[in-house]
């Protein structure tokens, strides 16, 4: 029984790796279309949202209407795979008796196959449920982006009172991120001939002084906002400027990544770096691109506590709670008030690496902790 569970989860892993949803682009189309098909006869309400029709999310549900409900959360856009790195077809899943390797295999789209398995047969296996139960099937996660969990949220076609998403954590558990955001930098100089470099104002030279100030100086300042094994970082993540190297370059442009604990907040930790820099650069303009508070859920809420018994009854194993490096698409919800729970198959470092592996036991076992869960619940 358990084999041929794991052929037909892997066989429909296949199916989805094949599907290119490389971000960029991030198109989702051919995925949502795969996923309205494979779910026609599910008997759940199956709809399509999106800004546009290359942006496609899917939402399936086991009740009318909105209302509060278990949400059931992957993403299925990638990022794109550096060819030369692959030793297999990224495209096509390749299946050995313990590890599958293929693009997406780990981050997300066992996930995804799991919770679609999950949804085609959810009028079998809980024919007696009384949760509401939606599973959304998202793009735009790889971007960071606004079109894929946030545009649900956002329009309103999805209300969790939980949150799982199937991220890979060997079906242990994260409950807390910290939050993130990305500021851009533009410093404005005076362009000369690079002969008379006194006639102008270096840019680049400009923006050096703010690097080096902000990996220095301000960086250090942002240790007393350390929580536990949350560290505040800084990350100068893109500059660019300059028109020839014979041209003094009159402006630079800075994209900075801010990672904040649980002892900041996005507004704030805006406005204190913001102002870190007009005091080395009055002239400078900010600005503030994307970002989400940090979150952290109880660990006494009721599904979480059911949802750790499935953990350890399934592998015998007590649930471990991780540290996240990363964010998750759960950060939309940080001041909404939602149980957020991360959990899914495969390892998380595997994510966004060439040959990316995925244990096929991960899979196997992450299927049976939910199908219990939905079981007890």
């Amino acid at each position: 029984m358990n084999k041929n569970i794991q052929k037909e989860l892997l066989n429909l892993l296949k199916e989805l790796v094949k599907i290119n949803t490389c971000y960029p682009p991030g198109s989702s189309k051919d995925f949502g279309d795969f996923i309205n098909l494979y779910l026609k006869d599910s008997g759940l309400k199956v709809k399509s949202f999106g800004v546009n029709k290359e942006k496609i999310n899917i939402v399936a549900s086991n009740y009318k209407g909105l209302k509060k409900s278990i949400v059931f959360n992957s993403h299925i856009d990638t990022v794109r795979p550096i060819l030369s790195e692959w030793k297999s077809d990224p495209y096509s899943l390749k299946i050995e008796k313990d590890y599958s390797y293929g693009l997406g295999a780990v981050n997300c789209k066992s996930s995804a196959a799991v919770h679609l398995y999950l949804a085609k047969n959810f009028k079998r296996l809980f024919p007696n449920i009384k949760e509401n139960i939606d599973f959304t099937f998202v793009t735009d996660e790889e971007n960071l982006g606004p079109d894929g969990t946030e545009y649900l949220r956002r329009s309103k076609k999805i209300k969790p009172h939980t949150l799982i998403l199937g991220a890979p954590t060997n079906n242990n558990f994260v409950i807390e991120e910290r939050g993130v955001f990305w500021v851009e930098v533009n410093i404005i100089g005076k362009t000369s001939h690079a002969g008379e470099p006194h006639k102008g104002k270096n840019a680049i030279e400009k923006s050096a002084k703010i690097i080096s100030e902000l990996s220095s100086k301000f960086k250090k300042e942002l240790k007393k906002y350390d929580s536990g094994t949350h560290k505040s970082t800084i990350n100068i993540g893109v500059v660019s400027g300059g028109e020839n190297v014979n041209v003094v370059p009159a402006k630079t442009d800075i994209i900075i990544d801010r990672r904040i604990t649980h002892k900041e907040d996005v507004k704030k930790a805006f406005t204190e770096i913001k102002n870190f820099i007009l005091k080395i650069d009055k002239s400078a303009k900010i600005k503030f691109l994307t970002g989400t508070n940090p979150f952290k859920s109880n660990k006494s809420n009721i599904y979480l506590k059911k949802l750790s018994i499935s953990k350890q009854v399934i592998t015998g194993k007590k649930p471990k709670f991780l540290s996240s490096i990363g964010v998750s698409d759960g950060r939309y919800f940080a001041d909404d008030g939602v149980n957020i729970i991360n959990i899914g198959p495969g390892t998380g470092s595997e994510g966004h690496k060439s040959n990316e592996k995925l244990i096929n036991k991960d899979l196997l076992d992450y299927f049976f902790i939910l199908e219990h869960f939905l079981l007890k619940i």
